[in-house]
């Protein structure tokens, strides 16, 4: 009778997608808290967060955070939290120094050891968006802007990327110019160039004739062999000043034609 009672008390549990040894555990308490797998440091925008999966459990667990530079010293994180990731920004001493996070998991009174990821160097493994890019033209030429990516963390921006110290990257910039659908050519924007702390500047000529220019850009980390994610490709129309002038002459004589 005992036993048949036991299996009812299990069988909902089973059948919720539940581990056995989940069931074991939450019945009997003498097993350990399992560990948290796939432990993995991802990084975008200088932004590094540290993921985790974790089992279907009866009781909903919460989980610990903790860093280590190079310094040594474990620092927590995150303490207790629900969620399967956890932004590690605010404990990184040094991108350009290897780091190390560990989770652990909490049923209850009881807590899993930790599981630690692998090695993870900001400048190196990170990755990095495109930088935000915006056409004009002036005179005879098409003037490219190209923005510098942002430092994103937590949705809040925390600077742009231009200091080599404290986020890694100078970036140079590879722009790739299509014009009329055919012609395909790249430009590169270097560190001498028109630059500041905000964007990088460059001028294109255009022909004389009436063209589609279309821009797209990729920026470039020499130091540390990174780069940026492709900036989505924009386009201006081009129509050349002396062939306008002529379309305009000629509807002017046209409809003075029409009312004479």
């Amino acid at each position: 009778m005992g036993i048949y009672c036991l299996w009812l008390h299990l069988f909902p549990l089973y059948h919720s997608g539940v581990s056995f040894l989940t069931i074991v555990h939450v019945t009997f308490g003498f097993l350990t808290v399992p560990t948290p797998t796939n432990v993995v440091i991802k990084s975008y925008n200088l932004d590094p967060v540290l993921c985790w999966e974790y089992q279907a459990m009866a009781q909903i667990p919460v989980f610990t955070v903790q860093v280590k530079n190079y310094n040594g010293v474990w620092l927590d994180a995150c303490t207790n939290i629900s969620l399967h990731c956890c932004s590690i920004f605010q404990r990184v001493v040094d991108p350009a120094d290897p780091l190390w996070a560990r989770v652990k998991a909490r049923l209850g009174q009881k807590e899993s050891a930790y599981v630690e990821s692998k090695e993870f160097t900001l400048c190196i493994q990170g990755e990095i968006g495109p930088p935000t890019v915006a056409l004009r033209r002036k005179e005879d030429h098409v003037i490219v802007d190209i923005f510098h990516p942002l430092v994103i963390v937590n949705g809040e921006v925390q600077g742009t990327m231009y200091d080599d110290e404290n986020a890694c990257y100078i970036f140079e910039y590879n722009v790739y110019v299509r014009v009329n659908e055919s012609e395909v050519y790249t430009k590169h924007v270097h560190l001498e160039d028109d630059c500041n702390e905000t964007q990088c500047q460059l001028s294109i000529p255009v022909s004389s004739l009436s063209s589609d220019y279309c821009i797209s850009v990729q920026g470039v980390s020499h130091k540390w062999g990174v780069t940026t994610e492709k900036s989505k490709e924009i386009c201006i129309s081009i129509l050349n000043n002396t062939l306008k002038g002529k379309f305009l002459n000629a509807v002017l004589v046209l409809c003075l034609a029409c009312f004479s």
